[in-house]
């Protein structure tokens, strides 16, 4: 069975035979009641009488903490330890605040309460259930926290390792990226230089064309040109070319027809025959 921590407040009443405070009595009743508020005004008007007597803090210092003021409980609980020397009264008082901080969530403070409350009373069977109780608490909040501690650990290096992986996917990635960006952008300046290759190749083909078709015009022009100074040429020193190409060509013809024995007409060079 799990333990438990044993928060049973050791409540000293003080009978109204043996304390002639009537405050302190109104309030003792009160508190069996349950109105810890009453029981609160009552014990401090107790106080009016007597601020540090023990007995009438340490009922006023329970009252707190059964209302749940811990705080105020801890602080009045303190004036009843300075202000007593009766062992039993201040064993008790010693326990009640290490409850009172366990309830304050100052599982550390409580311990120490505990442990000075068993000095002074070695067979405080409660003082020793609780520090064995939340000695084992400690150490398994330690354990804990360094199983939390390894988890994280853990997590952190596994997170460490998932990152590292993910840049490095990442980086691959990029770089995969850049060299098919790189390859792309070879094969468009690649391409960009073909096409202009080309064209510059097909400008300057239609630049040849061009020059030779103008070369060819002012050749031709040329020779027309001279073909036309030579004929002027030929003109201007025979002006009778013409008749003797005639002549010269009709004498062919008779020469092949005397061959072939035909009559020979002889035209004479006036064009007449004779």
């Amino acid at each position: 069975m799990k333990k438990s921590l044993s928060l049973i407040l050791l409540f000293l009443l003080i009978s109204v035979f043996s304390y002639a405070n009537e405050n302190m009595v109104k309030g003792n009743k009160q508190y069996q009641k349950n109105n810890f508020d009453k029981a609160i005004e009552y014990y401090e008007k107790a106080k009016e009488s007597d601020t540090n007597d023990a007995l009438i803090n340490y009922n006023l210092a329970n009252a707190y903490y059964r209302k749940g003021e811990y705080d105020k409980a801890i602080e009045t609980y303190k004036v009843v330890l300075n202000n007593t020397q009766n062992t039993n009264l201040k064993s008790v008082t010693l326990y009640n605040m290490g409850n009172t901080a366990y309830r304050n969530q100052d599982s550390k403070l409580a311990l120490d309460y505990y442990k000075e409350c068993l000095k002074l009373n070695s067979s405080d069977m409660y003082a020793k259930h609780n520090i064995e109780f939340l000695q084992q608490e400690q150490q398994q909040n330690k354990d804990n926290k360094n199983d939390k501690n390894n988890k994280d650990n853990k997590d952190n290096k596994n997170n460490q390792q998932q990152n590292d992986q993910n840049k490095d996917n990442n980086e691959n990635k990029d770089n995969k990226d850049k060299q098919e960006q790189n390859k792309n952008q070879n094969q468009d300046d690649k391409d960009k230089k073909d096409n202009k290759e080309n064209k510059d190749n097909k400008d300057k083909e239609q630049q040849d064309n061009k020059d030779n078709d103008k070369n060819n015009n002012e050749q031709n022009k040329q020779q027309n040109k001279d073909d036309k100074q030579d004929n002027k040429d030929k003109q201007k020193q025979n002006p009778n070319q013409h008749l003797l190409d005639y002549f010269d060509k009709q004498d062919k013809q008779n020469h092949d027809n005397a061959k072939d024995g035909k009559t020979i007409q002889r035209v004479g060079r006036s064009g007449k025959t004779w």
